[in-house]
């Protein structure tokens, strides 16, 4: 459960940083998503599971 809490709290921002970065055309928020994903994931892994290891 804290790892679905911590992805959706890094989406959030994750999407606020690039609606105010990207244009607003498809492709870009297309690109912007799959990045936001990529980066997300991990981090929310890392935070959830291997930091109190």
């Amino acid at each position: 459960m804290e790892f679905l809490a911590a992805e959706a709290a890094f989406i959030m921002v994750g999407f606020a940083v690039a609606a105010q970065l990207a244009p607003p055309d498809l492709s870009s928020q297309i690109i912007g998503t799959l990045v936001i994903l990529a980066v997300t994931l991990p981090l929310s892994y890392w935070l959830v599971y291997r930091r109190g290891r």
